[in-house]
C-alpha cells in the first residue's frame, strides 16, 4: 500500500501464502512471487533485470536479506524491517554493497515523526488510499492462542488483541 501511495511503478510482493499474495495484488502489487513454488531470485531478475531501487525485507530471515542486497540496482537501498532474534547474522556479499554504492539500513519504528506521520496515515485511510483495516483482525485476549496460530499460518497479517 505504501509503495503505491508514493507512486512506485513496479511493486513486487514475495510470500509463501497464496491468499496473502492475492491481497498484495488487491492492495497495489504489480507482481507477486510465490517463494514456495518459484525460485525467488530468478523471478525477481525476470521482473527487473537491472535491479530494484528499494527493497524492504520484513521476514528477518538472513537468506532473504542477502537476496535483497543481491537484487539492488546501483545506488539502491535495502531496508531491514523484520525483527530477528538477537545475534542473528546474514551472509551479505560486501563487494555487492561497495560496487555501485548500494545501501543497507535498518528501519526502527517506521523512521518517522509520529506527530506528523500518524495524521498523514489517517488522511490516507480516510481517502481510501491506505486500507490498513484489510490487514488487521481483532481477537479477544482469551483467544490469544488462536491469534498466534492465525498469524503463523498466514491467515491473518496483523492480529490485534483486545483487552477489556
Amino acid at each position: 500500500m505504501a509503495a503505491k501511495v508514493v507512486g512506485a511503478t513496479t511493486i513486487v510482493a514475495v510470500d509463501i501464502n497464496p491468499s496473502r499474495l492475492a491481497l498484495a495484488e488487491e492492495l497495489g502489487a504489480t507482481h507477486t512471487v510465490d517463494a514456495s513454488t518459484e525460485d525467488t531470485g530468478t523471478r525477481l531478475r525476470q521482473i527487473r533485470p537491472d535491479g530494484y531501487h528499494y527493497i524492504l525485507e520484513i521476514t528477518a530471515q538472513p537468506r532473504m536479506l542477502a537476496l535483497a542486497v543481491d537484487h539492488l540496482r546501483p545506488m539502491g537501498t535495502a531496508a531491514l524491517i523484520g525483527g530477528a532474534p538477537a545475534g542473528t547474522t546474514a551472509p551479505i556479499d560486501m563487494n555487492r554493497l561497495l560496487n555501485g554504492g548500494r545501501r543497507l539500513r535498518g528501519i526502527a519504528q517506521g523512521d518517522s515523526v509520529p506527530q506528523i506521520f500518524i495524521p498523514q496515515l489517517a488522511d490516507l485511510y480516510r481517502a481510501g488510499k491506505f486500507p490498513v483495516d484489510r490487514l488487521v483482525r481483532t481477537y479477544d485476549f482469551a483467544d490469544i492462542n488462536q491469534a498466534f496460530a492465525d498469524a503463523a499460518s498466514g491467515e491473518v497479517i496483523k492480529p490485534v488483541l483486545l483487552m477489556n
